[in-house]
């Protein structure tokens, strides 16, 4: 499983000074992601009255989505590593008209501040392949923590596969000249994460961002029982 994924160098701190600086033009550099990134709150099925954690909330593009699915019986809430990340979701929802129960917290998504089994839905976009692969299961184990009995888990992330077009070599290897290119993010593969975890009824969509970048959407259902 790990040898198909490049390391991660950058550590939460550098990551954090990235964000901060990318802050104010991040939407302008990944418009294309939130094609993707619709789609995986599609899979995620929240409906009204959900409780759900959107980690590495960004500018709250999904997290305004979200609350709007949730409805007024929901609660809808954002951690991120970067509080000028923060500052701008802030500001979208004081700019939203239907947004009353999200609430935000400057976090880390390794020691989530919340206790076990609260929400119905975990969403994560384009954080997991930040975070250093031997990391990785660490965090997925926290979204499974405070994710309830059958609640779902929905992760969007740069990938690849082997085509020609999409096996990302050349990127790969600017990623280890540059590794803060687009942000940090390599291609990771989460499903076979999501499966060692125990989580059920997992499956994975891979989406041509812009028609040159893959991602993929994996999600599945912590078991009931």
């Amino acid at each position: 499983m790990q040898e198909h994924i490049i390391g991660a160098p950058l550590s939460s701190k550098k990551t954090q000074r990235l964000y901060n600086f990318l802050s104010p033009f991040y939407e302008h550099i990944t418009r294309y992601e939130h094609i993707v990134k619709i789609k995986g709150l599609k899979v995620a099925e929240i409906k009204n009255g959900s409780t759900v954690l959107d980690v590495a909330v960004g500018t709250g593009q999904t997290l305004i989505a979200s609350s709007h699915c949730a409805g007024k019986d929901g609660i809808v809430c954002g951690i991120d590593l970067s509080i000028k990340m923060l500052k701008t979701t802030r500001k979208r929802i004081q700019e939203a008209s239907s947004t009353p129960h999200v609430y935000l917290t400057l976090g880390d998504a390794r020691q989530i501040p919340y206790q076990e089994e609260v929400f119905d839905v975990v969403f994560n976009s384009y954080m997991l392949d930040l975070i250093d692969t031997p990391e990785i299961l660490h965090v997925l184990a926290e979204f499974k923590r405070v994710l309830k009995p059958g609640g779902r888990l929905v992760i969007v992330s740069l990938s690849k596969d082997d085509r020609w077009y999409s096996n990302m070599k050349l990127y790969e290897w600017l990623y280890s000249q540059c590794p803060t290119i687009l942000g940090g993010c390599r291609p990771i593969f989460s499903r076979p994460f999501i499966e060692e975890l125990g989580f059920q009824n997992v499956n994975r969509e891979l989406i041509m961002v812009g028609r040159v970048m893959p991602s993929e959407i994996v999600w599945g259902d912590k078991p009931e029982a």
